[in-house]
């Protein structure tokens, strides 16, 4: 009795997990693509980044670019520089995406292994 308790607290624990990890993953991909709009949209001179859908996602995407900028100084070619602490966070933020996929896969493996221990 108290092994067939065990194994349906795990299963409840194994699938709140993997809900809690699908929200996170769920987040993060969609910081990501703001923070490529925010780049983006930057680098066309016809778009206004301080009007309303713009400056969304600027003020939402500041504080963690900024983050990476005080870190990496610029890259100096002659007259012109080039930030590359924003490839850096793209790449940071790709790295969790990762991470928190294998996991994600990981926990519905082991929530595989409990389901067939409960039949």
């Amino acid at each position: 009795m108290a092994n067939i308790l065990l194994t349906k607290f795990t299963f409840y624990l194994l699938n709140f997990l993997a809900n809690t990890f699908d929200y996170i993953y769920l987040s993060i991909k969609v910081y990501r693509i703001l923070c490529f709009l925010k780049i983006t949209f930057d680098q066309m001179p016809l778009f206004n980044p301080y009007k309303w859908p713009l400056s969304f996602v600027r003020i939402i995407t500041r504080p963690y670019l900024a983050f990476w900028a005080r870190f990496l100084p610029n890259l100096k070619f002659g007259n012109m520089s080039y930030e590359i602490s924003t490839i850096v966070a793209l790449e940071f933020l790709a790295c969790i995406l990762r991470v928190s996929f294998y996991i994600r896969l990981y926990i519905f493996h082991q929530l595989e292994i409990v389901t067939q221990l409960l039949k």
